[in-house]
């Protein structure tokens, strides 16, 4: 049986921290499932004597964020939101770097440490509560006291630089070592003020981990912060690793109790491999990070059935902003549960199922509702916005008028990352309300009614001061709820608006006797205004004198929401005229979908988008565009003729596009092969050597010239050593962008030790794509690889391969040892509907078997079964033959026929294939389908 920490253990009652100020009060009593402390028991954790094992995520900004409106500290609603949505999904560890966070000479005052041996405890509030509400939870927390790098949070040289030291001098500088033992003193130490728990007695910490990545560390020095650590919280373990691989040291220190090793992005055999090495030292292994993007079956099944796995933390995760959708962050391994897009979703199943394999129950537990968080009336027509809630799958947004039933405003529901929706009916009257969907499309309870009267609402759930116009006198106190606005002293405070045209304003106020309502024209002469309390408990001003008003909090009460009403102006007439600006009309030669462009059009509150083929039949169309741009996600036919349209819309009518429609013609299909690379053009191993850059985070790669038997021309060969951590690797930067648009994909030859893999990586509009070969049998191999095959590396982000601009080709190794790999004859492949061979029977053709090869052609033309293309280098002809799964090689024409027979393309590929039997000693492979060896 596998211990999991979800659902188990008492509601123990945690006693307020009574020294804190009234912003510490919690309005309902905190309990925790966490009562016991997770144990090491030599290479394996246990919790109440049974093995326990992580399920975990990243979650790094719980303290200190960057992804909202620049570094501030995340709203109490976000903690609580992304832990929900961890918790629904089985994770059972956080691993959070809210414990790391120092500056230098008060370059970041929202840190704990704003300068060397400095405090703010005011910075702990957010630390608090995330500990707290993980308690809650009964997730438990892995904690790092400081980082390698230097991001926003802070790092190691924090306790160098204002000393005068180098950042190596942290391991070895006693006055270095004690300002860092100084800081750990007062985040260990610290007692919660929500719980009055203090950290080192608090379950819910699993483990302090020295730092983040610490590329530096010795024996010595582990071993020393492990026993300054363990000597304040000798109930809670001490983690400890470095980047990409395990530090030596790690396993040597005696008292540390898990090594931790990342990877970007993981496999399942080195992890098996790193946690077998771990735990024969006696030391429990976790992954403390892993690309999000690799989490799949593949990876995360035999790691679940792999008991040296203590724990399995994906990079990183973050989930709903406070106003709309989700919080986004472009290190390219982002992920929201359950899920934001397809992939996300895919990756988050494969997350879930990872906690099911190694025994963790999920929770069963029902949706919250969202919260309407702004009706904005433009030009006469509405756009709903709101916050999302854990767990939901897809909204629903609903519309009712005046005695008739609710309706929903779009025809199917919205995924999980929506938050805003304009509806393009807009009747007059309307009242919004949204309702989340879980996994199976079951929808759950309905937001609050918003009535925007024909005005727009702003709806503050004041978790922080972005909306407010002043406060005086307030905080947002925390509670296991999410937080609420109070007096700081317990006497008096308030918190001001500022809306054009305000006539409305209702206050969520838990004491209304408590509070009371102030309107101003200017912002600073302040006059009671008429209120009325609802029977839901609401404070509600109508007739406010301006555009300025505050609500004043007197005692305990306690502010959790402030919904403010303004007039909107409707237009008086359509949109005013437009044009459309790119694909310009009878433009020619597209090739991947255009970003269609128009001008702004006067008045309009949104765009209808249409594109037709040439039968005038829709292809793609979208409704309620704001803004004036739009690509579609539609695969353009080649040699075909489009034309689109463009509409603005507003509450009185619709205005067409000047032209009405414009036209473009996208390229036909290529019909010549690319050469992207055929090692010809360089004069000596220097000019191949300053092309082909190394990778220098990988093992050594040495670059050479060597030869292609089959063709007697110059081969690019690749020594490689595969010792060390990192990627081995060659990397070549385009001199100019590549446009691989209508080909099919990449055919090259190659040879390499059987058991390698070699991965050919592109970079293809900015975005990386690759596919891994694996190398069988010895000698060349001729491969085809479709595009199809190419996808984003773990380590990147989503992307469409967009192969109109390809700007980096690469090749990295796999395997163990050292090897060495041969590369010729890199070039595109042609798409078989674009090219009739020519008879291979007429005498003299460059294709033909014994004609001469032609002007231009390059070394072994005519005997190596290649032909010339664009008078540069050589070109094997399966590169015009990989669709068929077969790579043929032997001479064939490029040049399409203006009238080709069915009977001339048979008698074509039979002299292919003829050709192929006499000439072709290399073995022939396909990444779809493997041919037949001659």
């Amino acid at each position: 049986m596998v211990a999991t920490g979800v659902l188990l253990g008492s509601l123990a009652p945690l006693t307020p921290h009574q020294a804190e100020a009234a912003s510490a009060v919690p309005r309902a009593e905190w309990t925790t499932q966490n009562t016991e402390f997770v144990t090491r028991d030599a290479s394996r954790l246990q919790l109440r004597g049974e093995t326990f094992r992580a399920s975990g995520a990243n979650i790094y900004w719980l303290g200190l964020d960057e992804n909202v409106g620049g570094v501030d500290y995340p709203t109490f609603f976000r903690i609580k939101d992304t832990l929900d949505s961890a918790h629904r999904a089985g994770i059972t560890v956080v691993r959070s770097h809210m414990g790391t966070s120092t500056a230098q000479d008060d370059a970041n005052t929202l840190a704990l440490m704003p300068s060397l041996g400095e405090y703010d405890d005011d910075a702990f509030a957010t630390i608090d509560f995330a500990v707290a509400y993980a308690g809650s939870l009964g997730i438990r927390l892995i904690l790092p006291l400081t980082d390698e790098w230097e991001y926003y949070h802070g790092g190691h040289r924090d306790f160098t630089t204002p000393l005068g030291l180098e950042s190596a001098d942290f391991y070895t500088d006693p006055r270095a070592i004690d300002a860092y033992q100084d800081y750990v003193d007062h985040v260990v130490g610290r007692t919660n003020a929500l719980t009055g728990v203090p950290y080192a007695e608090d379950p819910t910490i699993m483990a302090w981990e020295l730092g983040n990545e610490l590329e530096g560390m010795t024996l010595p020095w582990i071993d020393e912060q492990v026993a300054h650590v363990k000597q304040q919280a000798p109930s809670q373990l001490v983690a400890a690793g470095r980047r990409f691989d395990i530090d030596p040291d790690t396993l040597a220190a005696a008292a540390l109790d898990i090594v931790d090793v990342h990877y970007y992005p993981p496999t399942a055999a080195r992890v098996s491999a790193d946690a077998a090495t771990v735990t024969a030292a006696g030391k429990v292994y976790i992954a403390g990070e892993y690309a999000s993007t690799a989490a799949t079956p593949a990876l995360l099944s035999p790691l679940a059935q792999d008991p040296a796995v203590s724990g399995m933390f994906a990079w990183s995760l973050f989930g709903h902003d406070d106003r709309a959708g989700l919080v986004p962050h472009d290190d390219g391994f982002t992920f929201h549960l359950p899920g934001g897009t397809p992939s996300e979703e895919s990756r988050a199943e494969a997350i879930r199922q990872y906690a099911r394999d190694i025994g963790v129950v999920l929770p069963a537990l029902p949706l919250e509702a969202p919260l309407v968080t702004s009706v904005q009336r433009a030009q006469g027509i509405s756009t709903i916005t709101w916050r999302g809630t854990a767990g939901a799958a897809g909204y629903v947004v609903e519309r009712q008028v005046t005695d008739q039933p609710w309706t929903t405003v779009t025809e199917e529901a919205l995924g999980a990352s929506a938050g805003t929706v304009t509806d393009i009916e807009s009747p007059a009257g309307a009242s919004y309300r949204v309702r989340a969907l879980d996994g199976t499309g079951t929808t759950g309870p309905a937001s609050d009614v918003v009535r925007p009267d024909g005005g727009d609402v702003l709806v503050d759930p004041v978790q922080d001061w972005r909306l407010s116009s002043a406060h005086d006198g307030v905080t947002v106190a925390a509670d296991p709820d999410g937080g609420s606005v109070i007096a700081t002293d317990g006497t008096s405070g308030s918190v001001a608006w500022q809306r054009v045209g305000l006539t409305r304003a209702e206050f969520q106020v838990d004491e209304p006797a408590a509070a009371r309502v102030e309107t101003s024209a200017d912002g600073s002469t302040w006059v009671p205004a008429a209120t009325v309390v609802t029977d839901e408990g609401s404070i509600v001003a109508d007739g406010l004198a301006g555009d300025h008003v505050r609500v004043v909090l007197t005692g305990d009460a306690h502010l959790t929401r402030a919904t403010l009403r303004s007039a909107a102006m409707d237009p008086t007439r359509a949109p005013g005229a437009f044009l459309l600006q790119a694909p310009l009309d009878e433009t020619t030669g597209t090739t991947s979908t255009p970003d269609f462009a128009w001008t702004a059009a006067a008045d309009a509150a949104y765009y209808r988008f249409a594109l037709r083929d040439p039968k005038g039949t829709i292809v793609a169309s979208a409704g309620g565009l704001t803004g004036t741009s739009y690509r579609p996600d539609v695969t353009l036919e080649p040699g075909t003729t489009y034309r689109w349209s463009v509409e603005a819309v507003n509450g009185v009518g619709t205005t067409t596009s000047v032209p009405t429609t414009a036209s473009f013609s996208t390229r036909p299909l290529p019909t010549e092969a690319l050469v992207v690379e055929d090692f010809e053009e360089y004069a000596d191993e220097a000019a191949l050597t300053s092309t082909y850059v190394r990778n220098t985070g990988g093992g050594a790669v040495t670059p050479t010239l060597g030869e292609n038997p089959s063709t007697g021309s110059q081969a690019g060969q690749f020594a490689y050593d595969l010792a060390g951590p990192g990627y081995a690797g060659v990397v070549r930067t385009l001199a100019e962008p590549q446009d691989w648009w209508g080909y099919t994909g990449l055919s090259l030859s190659l040879r390499a030790p059987a058991g390698d893999d070699v991965t050919v990586q592109i970079v293809a509009g900015g975005s990386y794509f690759e596919t891994t070969l694996a190398v069988e049998g010895e000698g060349w191999q001729q491969i085809d690889v479709p595009f199809g095959a190419f996808a984003p590396p773990a380590w990147a982000g989503d992307a469409v391969l967009d192969p109109s601009s390809v700007t980096q080709l690469a090749f990295y190794l796999g395997g163990d040892g050292a090897g060495e790999l041969l590369v010729d004859d890199v070039v595109t492949t042609v798409d078989p509907a674009a090219v009739v061979p020519v008879d291979p029977g007429t005498p003299g053709t460059p294709g033909a078997p014994g004609g001469d090869a032609g002007p231009g052609a390059g070394p072994g033309s005519g005997a190596g079964g290649t032909v010339p293309v664009s008078g540069t280098g050589i070109v094997p002809t399966s590169a015009t033959t990989a669709s068929t799964g077969l790579a043929f090689t032997g001479s064939a024409s490029t040049t399409a026929l203006a009238l080709a027979a069915l009977v001339s393309v048979i008698a074509g590929a039979v002299a292919l294939r003829a050709a192929r039997r006499r000439r072709l000693t290399t073995t022939t492979t396909s990444v779809v389908e493997r041919g037949e060896a001659s």
